[in-house]
């Protein structure tokens, strides 16, 4: 371990063990066995280190949710309660740093602040692209709002856990947030409504956030009828049915890919598929939920 890691290792150690006020430049030289002037060689002050522990710590939450994400790729939902669970733990293996600041017992810098900022942003995006991935491309536009209401519930679990010291089972918490998602998803598609947090708001409040200008409606109508086209051999349907349902389907899609893609058609060809399909259909099934949302975003 180079002496820098050392030294910031010590001092995180003794500013959750002692507290931050109470530990000395010199009680962490004495931890790390060098003179007290050696730690001014990499750190200027308690401060530095406390912001260079902070930047430590979500460095290496990131690599974590980004790992769990890739090894659980082959399962997009299982990959999000992962993702969740790293968080937890981690929190677990930094509970003595981050209580610090949940408690307040360290001053809040500038810098520290405009880290943390930093970082919810990013990771805020971060859960936002993955809701797209797992979800598909028709929730896009609301994507922002289940990003918001997904990190928000697991900041107040966060905050639950260091303010009263509790251990609630991770996996349990994480099924549950990933449950909740489930149904806001369900809801937001049954009542049609518009999303609060757009992709413009969001670039006007946050202007470095590197926010897409989105996928087109016309592209997520094309995955939409994909994903029925994908779901159409597990409904029970009789054989003439489902030919006639796998025809309106890929002539939508064919309809999607047109330049300027017609609402009047398109909406005649889910009325077909809808038809078609019948009672087959699961209540508030999610894909042709999709497609209804998708429609009224195309130009009449």
């Amino acid at each position: 371990m180079d002496k820098k890691t050392l030294i910031l290792q010590h001092a995180m150690d003794l500013f959750a063990e002692k507290g931050y006020h109470q530990t000395t430049i010199q009680d962490i030289a004495d931890a790390a066995g060098i003179a007290k002037g050696g730690i001014y060689f990499y750190f200027k002050s308690k401060e530095d280190l406390v912001l260079a522990g902070f930047a430590q710590y979500h460095d290496r939450l990131f690599k974590s949710v980004s790992d769990a994400a890739a090894r659980y790729a082959f399962d997009p939902k299982e990959a999000l309660v992962q993702q969740i669970m790293v968080q937890f733990n981690e929190l677990a293996s930094h509970y003595g740093l981050l209580s610090l600041f949940w408690r307040g017992r360290v001053d809040v810098s500038d810098e520290i602040r405009q880290l943390s900022m930093k970082m919810r942003t990013k990771f805020f995006m971060w859960f936002r692209n993955q809701i797209i991935s797992l979800y598909g491309p028709g929730i896009e536009p609301h994507a922002f709002d289940l990003s918001a209401l997904t990190t928000a519930l697991i900041r107040e679990y966060m905050g639950f856990i260091l303010l009263n010291g509790v251990q609630p089972p991770v996996r349990e918490v994480a099924e549950f947030i990933v449950s909740r998602l489930d149904n806001s998803i369900q809801g937001i598609l049954s009542a049609k409504e518009p999303p609060v947090l757009t992709n413009a708001l969001m670039r006007s409040i946050i202007p470095e956030m590197d926010v897409p200008e989105g996928v087109s409606a016309a592209s997520r109508l094309a995955a939409g009828a994909d994903a029925v086209l994908g779901r159409l051999e597990e409904w029970p349907l009789p054989e003439e049915d489902r030919i006639k349902a796998k025809q309106a389907a890929e002539a939508l899609k064919e309809e999607a890919g047109q330049p300027k893609p017609r609402r009047i058609v398109a909406e005649g060809l889910v009325m077909v598929l809808q038809s078609a399909a019948g009672k087959a259909l699961p209540p508030e099934c999610p894909e042709m939920e999709q497609l209804k949302l998708i429609l009224n975003e195309l130009e009449a």
